[in-house]
Parts: C-alpha cells; sequence; structure tokens
C-alpha cells in the first residue's frame, strides 16, 4: 500500500522542494525555456492564473509520495468551462520516472476530480514532448485540437487533449 498527498505551496521551504522538482526534470523545461529555473519560476507558476479565473479555482502542489516529495501538479477547476479540470503542469523528478508513479498519481487526481463530479480533464502537451505526449495517451487522453502557445519569448505549439472521466 501507498500513500499520495497533495502539499500546498505555502511557504520558501516548499518552493525550494518544487524548485529541485523542476531542477530535476530538465527534459521538460529544456521544451520551453533555454534559462535554468529558480525560485521566481516557482512564485510566478504559484500566482499565474488566466483572465476571468478565480484564486480559488487554483491549485498548485507538491506531490507527496508515502512521505517523500517527488512531483508537482498545478491545476484549474471549472476550466475552461464547468465542471472540467486543467491540469497545466504534471511532473515527477526525472529520476522516478518509468517507474508507474506517473500514473499512480494521475490516478489519485482523476479519482479525487470524479469525487468532486468532474466530468472532464483537458492538459496541453507540447507537440516535441514525446514523454509527456505518450504518458497521456497512456492515461486513454484524446487530441481535441492544436493551438499556438506563447512560452516566455516564443510561441510553442500545444495539442489540448481531453478525457471524460
Amino acid at each position: 500500500m501507498y500513500r499520495i498527498k497533495l502539499i500546498s505551496v505555502s511557504n520558501n521551504e516548499l518552493k525550494n522542494e518544487a524548485l529541485n522538482i523542476y531542477l530535476k526534470n530538465d527534459y521538460y523545461f529544456s521544451k520551453i525555456s533555454d534559462a535554468s529555473q529558480n525560485i521566481s519560476n516557482i512564485e510566478e507558476d504559484i500566482e499565474t492564473i488566466p483572465d476571468g479565473v478565480r484564486k480559488n479555482q487554483k491549485n498548485y502542489r507538491l506531490i507527496s509520495f508515502n512521505d517523500e516529495i517527488l512531483g508537482v501538479v498545478d491545476y484549474l477547476t471549472h476550466y475552461p468551462e464547468k465542471n472540467t479540470v486543467l491540469i497545466g503542469l504534471l511532473i515527477i523528478k526525472n529520476d522516478k520516472q518509468k517507474q508507474g508513479l506517473g500514473t499512480k498519481f494521475f490516478r489519485y487526481l482523476e479519482n479525487s476530480f470524479k469525487n468532486k463530479n468532474f466530468l472532464k480533464i483537458r492538459i496541453g502537451v507540447l507537440v516535441d514532448n514525446q514523454i509527456g505526449l505518450s504518458f497521456w495517451k497512456k492515461q486513454n487522453f484524446k487530441e481535441i485540437e492544436r493551438k499556438f502557445l506563447k512560452f516566455e519569448k516564443s510561441e510553442k505549439e500545444v495539442i489540448v487533449m481531453e478525457k471524460e472521466i
């Protein structure tokens, strides 16, 4: 049996835990930025919400597995529409990948969303993020559209995917 907990990032120690995960996930971050990740990236990710979204819809959490912090998830509830959750980021440390943990974390989130009566989960995956794309397809997400989104100084093509729960 294992324990998964989501931990709100509410102090500098926890921000540093999140930064540690960012720094240990260079594959993903190399896709969106040439710069190294730092604490201001964490603070920006914690605070940033799209126009029209209320603060209580934003959830930026560390993921603890058997009391070890291994990942970060960032999601919005009732976005972009009612009864939908948009997962903006789900990452785990590089050295913990390919062990089934991402699937365990996603199942935990999916069940939590289902228990709160959400009907769909939406994600966006960079076209050149082959690891992420493979992962989300294994979780039975289906492509619904492609669009270009701004990341730092450049636009990147994103595959928008969705799953009914």
